[in-house]
């Protein structure tokens, strides 16, 4: 399904990179908690929720350095009363967490992962405690209608393509990157963030060249 309104919508960018790792985080902890009581069943299951969870830690990590860089400047100019201060330090938190997530991925990609597991899934549930209230802050005062009421579309337009920007530049493999953003939504959503990409990437990288690199992921991302 294509979108039927092609107007530029910043609170419609951030709403849907928000439901893609919300769903990311979720995964995380439901799916590592099963294999920390289970084990997992396979060594390619093992790998795939290895590369899930360093796509989830890049695209959190990216997205956050695009909102401190590129939005919340631009935003700030238009809406200068929104707790900045408050959504900068919750970045940190999770910041934080994040580097202990990404410290286990050599270990859980690995023979014995155990350890590294438990460590990665309590990082996870740290990030999500701070993650979910930030969100629904931002959600709020960042809505469409508060947005629309300060900045034309063509404003809202030049920040939604100097975030992109940011993030191919800044979120590390887009191989899994990329992938891992699409197919943690759903139809619809899924459909307008593709819109917004080249269609080399939807059309011929991601299903074509790139499918190798990412397809063992492909357990715990939406068909």
């Amino acid at each position: 399904m294509i979108p039927n309104n092609n107007l530029p919508n910043l609170a419609g960018d951030l709403l849907r990179i928000h439901r893609a790792i919300t769903r990311g985080l979720t995964v995380g902890v439901t799916r590592g908690s099963d294999f920390i009581s289970e084990g997992f069943p396979d060594q390619s299951l093992q790998q795939g929720f290895a590369l899930y969870i360093q796509a989830l830690t890049a695209v959190v990590s990216a997205h956050h350095l695009g909102e401190d860089e590129v939005a919340f400047p631009a935003l700030k100019q238009k809406l200068p009363a929104v707790p900045y201060e408050r959504l900068g330090a919750d970045h940190i938190s999770i910041e934080t967490a994040l580097g202990l997530v990404k410290s286990t991925l050599p270990e859980l990609a690995g023979v014995n992962p155990a350890n590294a597991l438990a460590k990665a899934v309590d990082g996870l549930k740290s990030i999500l405690a701070v993650w979910m209230p930030h969100i629904e802050i931002e959600q709020a005062v960042f809505s469409s209608t508060a947005i629309a009421g300060v900045m034309t579309p063509a404003e809202q337009a030049q920040v939604s393509v100097a975030l992109a920007k940011h993030s191919q530049e800044h979120v590390g493999q887009p191989f899994f990157a990329l992938p891992f953003v699409l197919f943690n939504l759903a139809s619809v959503d899924r459909a307008e963030m593709a819109a917004m990409m080249p269609k080399i990437v939807i059309q011929e990288l991601i299903p074509g060249d790139w499918k190798e690199k990412w397809a063992p992921m492909k357990p715990f991302l939406l068909d």
